[in-house]
């Protein structure tokens, strides 16, 4: 837990799981410090309350596009579970393992990282200044070129496909999240709050808010994209097909050979067989003929 800024703290240790085994924050978000609102722009804030994001230390919170609210006057409850995913690089997948827009401190490509120095170059270059949020060295802008701001960051949404192209990363670490509120305070923790902070009840339901942080188990989810076709895999289905198909045709080469013989043989057998009777037939009359000549001769005697 907790890694705040560029100073870095000693990271806290979660021992074990469940509720209790956390981060617990109790705040008070100060609603009479809020500047009044005299029109809308792009950074206008109406609500009243936090915005938070659990995100890995390897990349930069995004927390205007990716926060979640927390609302004062509730205890705010959240479950994390995390998740461990890995892409495909080309050409399986559009993952990309290395990138050269890196956020400064941090030394592993991520989108937020990509997306907030688009953002931030972009701003240098139209408004030659950067907002609060965004990296860097530069000039906060004044309120004067809150207008410039806006229509760079609204010109870069329209063509941020184009100019400012950010992959998935091949590795990717994420938190999901499973919220749950109750209502703060009670009427006595109201009044043992008020004694302790020297402020109203009333303030203390419009101001206060908890928000308590734990891991629902110690352990992760991975989540990994698999080649659905490999090159052996491949290679071998080929070599399958290849001998299956060689084989029938063999086979079926060798049963045609086979037939042709047995035509042939059969029409060579019904050309000789007319010849061999030719030769029966000449034989018997001969015999006939013999017979009979032997017969008039034992008549005459």
């Amino acid at each position: 837990f907790v890694k705040i800024g560029e100073k870095i703290r000693p990271l806290l240790t979660a021992l074990c799981g469940g509720m209790g085994n956390g981060l617990e924050i109790m705040l008070d978000i100060q609603q009479d410090e809020y500047l009044p609102i005299w029109r809308e722009t792009n950074e206008t804030s109406l609500e009243a309350g936090i915005r938070v994001q659990i995100h890995s230390q390897d990349e930069p919170p995004y927390i205007h596009q990716l926060g979640f609210g927390v609302s004062p006057g509730f205890q705010t409850f959240v479950s994390c579970q995390e998740q461990r995913l890995t892409y495909l690089p080309q050409p399986w997948g559009n993952c990309r393992s290395t990138g050269k827009e890196k956020f400064p401190g941090y030394d592993t490509y991520s989108i937020s990282a990509c997306r907030l120095l688009c953002e931030t170059n972009e701003v240098l270059r139209v408004c030659s200044c950067r907002m609060v949020h965004m990296p860097g060295t530069a000039d906060i802008c004044p309120p004067s070129k809150i207008n410039c701001v806006d229509k760079a960051l609204a010109q870069l949404q329209k063509n941020s496909g184009d100019t400012c192209p950010c992959e998935t990363p091949c590795n990717l670490t994420r938190y999901g999240k499973e919220l749950s509120m109750v209502k703060i305070p009670s009427k006595g923790s109201a009044r043992y709050l008020s004694r302790k902070y020297d402020k109203s009840e009333d303030y203390i339901r419009d101001n206060f808010l908890v928000l308590d942080i734990f891991f629902e188990a110690l352990n992760y989810e991975t989540i990994e994209q698999k080649k659905a076709y490999d090159v052996a895999g491949l290679l071998g289905d080929i070599g399958g097909q290849m001998g299956l198909f060689i084989g029938a045709s063999i086979l079926t080469f060798l049963e045609i050979l086979d037939y042709i013989y047995e035509v042939i043989k059969h029409r060579l057998q019904r050309l000789l067989r007319p010849q061999k009777d030719d030769k029966k037939n000449k034989q018997q009359t001969s015999t006939v003929a013999t017979v009979g000549l032997e017969e008039m001769k034992a008549k005459v005697q």
